[in-house]
């Protein structure tokens, strides 16, 4: 079975590796040492946060829910000013901090709030002496924003101007790191964004298989992450971006091909609205099969006739479902309708009149078809990758753009991320990155000639001099080889 396409034989705040300060913590902040009784109090208060942020968010300004929780919040927070302190708090790389003090148990508890903060650039948010019930109110008009929300108010500094609020500080806020735990800190949150989509998209798979309403701004949220991380480090997220799980295959191949047509659509374009619609609509490309009975979707063998026209129509069944979801991008819909009408029409739906497959919807099948080869599925074993990127190159002008082949090539190299490689040495090494030599990849060997473990390290094949005269001859197996790729390439 297969449902592949037929072919033939920065307003928004950027990782935390790379962010700058937008506003420093207070100096105060630093020197404070809470109490541990001040401290054991932090489980209070961020609880009355999230349930003011969430009241704000779900009821109008004024209504009795709202001004319940903002009294609590007001509550927990003037304990501390009765103590003649500052509430100074960080949210960071899936943690929560009161001033330089790390909350880990309620890092475990708040991780929503955490990624919500974090998410729309609020990390750091100090509540000084002085505040009142007025100006907490209005803080919280700004505290229970979301992403899309703070990039169409301008940005988080316009929308903190907006609103008078001189007793609570808010802004994105980073910590002076070595390089060691900048890039560890950066890998930290590319896994995380991996990881938040995945789960929005089992999310939102069990709410359309079971005809349930579907979150726009958890998808939305989940895309713009991914868009984030790519434009902060691409090579780090393509490299996540061969994640793969035989029990989950829908789940990391929608995640997996988000990162791929994020990665080639900021090619074209680094305009922000273009790729977080492109992302959700990648997201969101194969939510029709979430409605497709699972007989069909994991048969082994053949579809018959009857069970194929069903996988047809998963495109049509997926964008009935998203033009149902309100604040959904009409480009993010043509995705989800257009991933298998490849690029010379001959695709499914058919439509009538033709017309041109739609620039996002060229990307996404691209992305599509290389994730699908590359994993194993329970129809199909996976192919090489190198296999892979020659099947495609096979097919453009057909089922493909040729110039999002050309691209898409430059940007994977012959012998992509994650990719086991034998080298004309005989030694055994894993494709780093890709260079502009797209023969002559970065990589990391891990067996000397002979087969035997070495400790891994990384050659630049496109440098001749430290190359030494060593060249890629072929992608390998890795489940043959008993290579897991993520011990060699993850952290920790």
């Amino acid at each position: 079975m297969t449902d592949d396409l037929i072919i033939t034989p920065n307003p928004e705040p950027p990782s935390i590796a790379k962010v700058e300060f937008e506003r420093a913590v207070a100096e105060e902040m630093s020197s404070t040492v809470f109490s541990s009784r001040q401290t054991a109090r932090t489980r209070e208060l961020l609880a009355r946060l999230s349930g003011a942020r969430r009241s704000v968010t779900f009821y109008p300004r004024g209504h009795v829910v709202v001004k319940d929780n903002i009294v609590a919040l007001m509550a927990a927070i003037e304990q501390y000013h009765k103590d003649g302190v500052d509430v100074p708090l960080v949210f960071f790389d899936n943690e929560v901090l009161l001033g330089e003090q790390l909350l880990a148990q309620e890092s475990m508890i708040f991780d929503q709030l955490i990624r919500d903060m974090t998410e729309s650039g609020m990390t750091s948010v100090t509540f000084l002496q002085g505040l009142d019930m007025d100006e907490l109110e209005r803080a919280l008009q700004v505290l229970a924003l979301d992403g899309n929300a703070i990039e169409q108010a301008g940005g988080l500094e316009k929308a903190v101007a907006s609103v008078s609020i001189p007793h609570v500080q808010i802004g994105t806020v980073a910590f002076a790191r070595d390089a060691g735990d900048f890039e560890a800190a950066e890998e930290a949150t590319n896994r995380h964004s991996y990881m938040h989509a995945l789960d929005a998209v089992r999310e939102f798979g069990e709410r359309a298989a079971n005809n349930k309403p579907v979150s726009v701004y958890q998808v939305r949220d989940a895309a713009r992450s991914i868009v984030d991380n790519v434009l902060g480090n691409k090579g780090a997220m393509l490299e996540l971006g061969g994640l793969k799980s035989h029990d989950e295959y829908t789940f990391f191949h929608s995640v997996n091909v988000t990162i791929l047509s994020v990665a080639l659509g900021s090619l074209i374009s680094t305009n922000r609205r273009f790729l977080n619609s492109l992302g959700v609509g990648a997201l969101m490309h194969d939510i029709g099969k979430m409605t497709v009975e699972l007989d069909i979707i994991n048969k082994r063998g053949p579809l018959s006739a009857e069970e194929w026209e069903i996988m047809r129509l998963h495109p049509v069944h997926g964008a009935e479902v998203a033009a149902s979801m309100r604040g959904l991008d009409r480009s993010s819909i043509v995705v989800i309708l257009e991933h298998h009408m490849r690029y010379d029409l001959d695709g499914y739906p058919g439509r009538t009149p033709r017309r041109p497959q739609h620039l996002t919807s060229r990307i996404v099948a691209l992305a599509d078809a290389y994730d699908a080869m590359t994993s194993r599925r329970s129809y199909a074993e996976a192919r090489p990758q190198d296999e892979a990127m020659e099947v495609i190159a096979k097919n453009a002008g057909t089922a493909f753009d040729p110039e999002l082949v050309r691209m898409f090539t430059q940007m994977m190299g012959i012998y992509p991320p994650r990719s086991v490689v034998r080298l004309s040495t005989g030694e055994i090494a894993i494709v780093v990155m890709p260079n502009s030599d797209i023969v002559s990849p970065c990589v990391r060997i891990i067996t000397d000639s002979d087969g035997a473990f070495v400790t891994p390290h990384d050659l630049d094949l496109s440098d001749a001099a430290k190359a030494g005269g060593r060249k890629v001859e072929q992608c390998l197996d890795a489940a043959l080889l008993n290579i897991d790729v993520d011990d060699y390439l993850l952290p920790g």
